[in-house]
This record gives structure tokens, sequence and C-alpha cells, in this order.
């Protein structure tokens, strides 16, 4: 029997979602299209991807407990026949389910779309401690903000939801339009607009209409809160120029902007964060690093201020942010018997992310010796071999002691490199660890590793861990 309380579909409401009739009668307590993480109760969507197709998983799916199965209609099995739900296109199903819920959820819900080129995820996750203390909040797990990420989280999430947060990320023209039009946020956050995925643009100009794409779906009374400080945000904000009845509130370091950072002390376990709102100063504690991340706490009290949530009460929790794995996480290894830091941003890397880093990376390290495993940054096309040495000037001011450069990309910035900072090559991950270049760290180094996603940085990560005897940091 399912608790109550867990119920997120009906088979009735699934059926009037799709336009169609089901066989069986029951309840279910969440949508799944991956089989591994199926529980008792998940609805199943049999996906036919590029490399694996969901209805070769349909057997595990029930056996680990699923009420149901979308599955395409040409798909035939007598022994689960009254598990299925058959569909012409299972994608579209799920896109079906996604606007049903957001139609059912409440009226007074505030729905949240977060873009940017850099920090939607720790954004999101800031944000979500800071509601948690308000009211019953969601959020989109780990980064599913893409064509299937955005609707399975929609999908998935609590008529009774209070608040609800969605990233929307992009890596082509016309990919933002259609998922901020299926969440219909009545707040859009932009964190900034950089250079990701350029290589798939002409421009940068068309990476800022693409971003701007998000606000196609804002409701009706709207509202903008985005970053005051990146370099494109005259460009980005012309396309709200044709929006009508929107708020607009912005936050940053600039003087200018609605909510302004005016001081953050770092401190042991993250930094004490001083604010500015309509002139009164708020103070709070963030256990994450960097000035990236203190700008990306702003956005909290954005939110506070438009959903008129009491302030004191959302910044009190934001000590207890969750950033997923891979995103400046930190972990002590202890290096010929001696404490040494390493910090883990291995999920993902592009020009202003790096530099983030890298900014942080200086001022976390103190005075060790700081070491960058920098794994290339893809999707930049024709403008990766002048983006990937662009990063040489940062890696001077930010005092970068020995760099690791791994993929053909930064083989060009290894180069200019060579000449001024300690450093070494290597095709990919596992060249690092084969050939050895790792016995070059020292004891309490403070140790940065970068990279795009497809360079698996993660595995050097692994190993560092498993071979220095990881610790939890204080």
């Amino acid at each position: 029997m399912l608790d109550q309380d867990n119920i997120l579909w009906s088979s009735n409401e699934v059926a009037e979602a799709l336009g169609q009739e089901i066989g069986s009668s029951w309840y279910c307590t969440g949508l799944e299209f991956d089989s591994r993480k199926v529980k008792k109760g998940s609805l199943f969507f049999a996906f036919s991807g590029k490399k694996l197709d969901g209805h070769n998983f349909i057997s595990d799916a029930i056996k680990l407990g699923a009420v149901a199965v979308i599955v395409h209609n040409s798909f035939m099995s007598e022994k689960y026949n009254n598990k299925l739900i058959k569909v012409a296109d299972v994608y579209k199903s799920l896109l079906l389910l996604a606007s049903y819920a957001r139609k059912r959820i409440n009226i007074k819900c505030n729905v949240i779309a977060i873009t940017g080129s850099a920090g939607k995820t720790s954004t999101k996750e800031i944000i979500k401690s800071g509601l948690d203390n308000i009211g019953e909040t969601y959020a989109n797990p780990d980064s599913y903000n893409n064509h299937v990420g955005v609707p399975y989280s929609l999908a998935n999430m609590s008529r009774s939801s209070e608040f609800g947060i969605f990233e929307i990320g992009m890596n082509n023209a016309n990919e933002i339009r259609k998922l901020s039009k299926l969440v219909k946020p009545n707040i859009v956050i932009i964190t900034n607009v950089s250079e990701a995925h350029i290589g798939n643009f002409k421009s940068i100009k068309d990476v800022i209409k693409a971003k701007a794409e998000i606000f196609e779906g804002l409701i009706e009374n709207g509202n903008i809160l985005i970053n005051r400080d990146f370099e494109y945000y005259n460009e980005i904000m012309e396309y709200s120029k044709n929006i009508k009845n929107i708020n607009i509130l912005t936050y940053g370091v600039n003087n200018s902007a609605n909510i302004c950072l005016v001081n953050r002390q770092i401190i042991k376990g993250g930094q004490i964060i001083t604010a500015l709102v309509d002139r009164k100063k708020y103070k709070y504690n963030i256990n994450i690093d960097g000035m990236h991340q203190a700008i990306n706490s702003l956005a909290v009290l954005g939110v506070l201020v438009i959903t008129k949530s009491n302030i004191e009460k959302g910044i009190n929790n934001l000590y207890k942010s969750i950033i997923p794995t891979g995103r400046g996480n930190k972990h002590n290894l202890s290096i010929g018997s001696q404490k040494s830091l390493l910090i883990d941003d291995s999920y993902n890397a592009n020009p202003s992310s790096v530099i983030a880093s890298l900014k942080s990376l200086h001022e976390i390290a103190k005075n060790n010796r700081k070491v960058l495993i920098l794994g290339e940054m893809g999707e930049l096309g024709k403008f990766s071999l002048s983006l990937h040495k662009n990063l040489f000037s940062y890696l001077i001011s930010t005092k970068i002691n020995l760099v690791i450069f791994v993929g053909k990309n930064t083989k060009g910035l290894y180069d200019v490199s060579k000449s001024k900072i300690e450093c070494t090559w290597a095709i990919d991950s596992e060249q690092v660890i084969k050939t050895g270049k790792m016995d070059i760290i020292k004891p309490m180094d403070a140790i940065l590793v970068k990279g795009s996603r497809y360079m698996k940085m993660e595995v050097i990560v692994n190993y560092l861990i498993a071979k220095y005897k990881k610790k939890e940091a204080d």
C-alpha cells in the first residue's frame, strides 16, 4: 500500500494528461526514465536513446516496483501487457505530463527558472536552502536542465509545492524557449552570459539571444532577477523590452544593483556575506567558497524580496546549502603525512567558470602551492584555441604554481605557459595517472581539478582520494 502523502499521479490523471484510456487503476509516487532509479510506485518511461533503449529494461523496472510503463505503441509483450501504456511518442508523453503538472500547481506557487553560462546549479541549490525555511520547496535534481531533464523535473513536482526551482540549460538556439514556455515561470533568473557553447553559434551575440529566450516563458506580471555585473548585461536586457508588465531586480557588486554585495569575509568552511537591500543590510553565512558563489547567493535575497517572504528567516538557512559533487567540493588529503586540499570542480568547465574557480583557488590556498589540473573546455568550436589561450593571464594573476594540462585543446595553452609556469601535458585523464604525472604533487598543495564533462576529470579526483586517504573537510 502506497503512502497517501507520497502519491504524485493517479492513473486517471495520467490518462487525462495523455488524452487516452488506461486499462488498469493505480497510483504512482514518481516518474523515472532510468530503470536503475525505479522504486516501488514509480511510473517508468521507456525512452529510446542513441545508445540505450528503455524498452530493453522494462523487466528490470517492473521487478523494482514500477506500477506502469509508458512504451512505444509498436512494443509487444504479453507478460507485462497489463502494465503497459502504449503511446505514439514516449518523449511527447513526458511533455504532456509536465504540462499537466504545471497547470495543476497552486496558483500561489512561485515557479523560478534559472539560466546562465555558469552558476545555475549552485544558485538553484542556494535558493532552495533559503526557501526550504519558508515553505514546501521543490527543485530539479542534480543538473537536470535539458530537453528531458526539465519536463522530467516538472512532472515530478508535487501539486502542494509552494516554490518550484528549475534550471534551464542549452547547447543550441531554440532550446531554452521551449523549456521556458513549458515551465511558465513567474521569476526568471539569469546568472551570467559568457562564451559557453559558443562553438555552436556564430558569435557571442547569438549566445546572448539564445539565453534571452527564457523571457518568452515568463508569465504576465512576472519578474526578472539578473546579475548586474556580467559584461553582456545591457545586451541581454534589450530582449526584455518587448515584454509587458514585468518587474526587474538586479544583484551583484555593481553599486547600481538593487541587491548589492557590500562585504564578504572568508572563514573556515565558507564566507560571511553582507548585502544591502533597499538600504537595509543583511548578514549571513554560506558554506561555499569564492566571489562567484557570494554573488550567486544574492539571488536568494532577490527571490525572498519578490515573493514577499521573510528575508531573515530565509538567509538563516543558507549555510545548509548542498552543492552537488564536482562543483567545488573540498576534500582533505594526506600527502607525505601532511594535510593537503583537493577541490573537486570536475563537473564541467567553460571560460568564465574556469576563471571563477582560479580566483577561488587563489583565495583558499593562501600561501600554499597552487596546483591546477585543467581538462579542456568543450563546445568552443573555432574559438577554442583563443579562449583556451586567454586563460594564460589568469594563471599568472592567480599565481598558479603548477599546471597539469589535459586534452588536445589545452596544448596551445600549455605551449604559451611552459616558459612561465611549471607544467606538463597529457592527452586524457587516464594518461595523467598511467604516466605518473600525479607524482609531482607535493605535501600541503592546494589542488583544483577542473574540466568539461566529457574529459572525465572525476577519474583524477577519484584517484587522488583513493591514494591519499580521503577525509571530509572540516
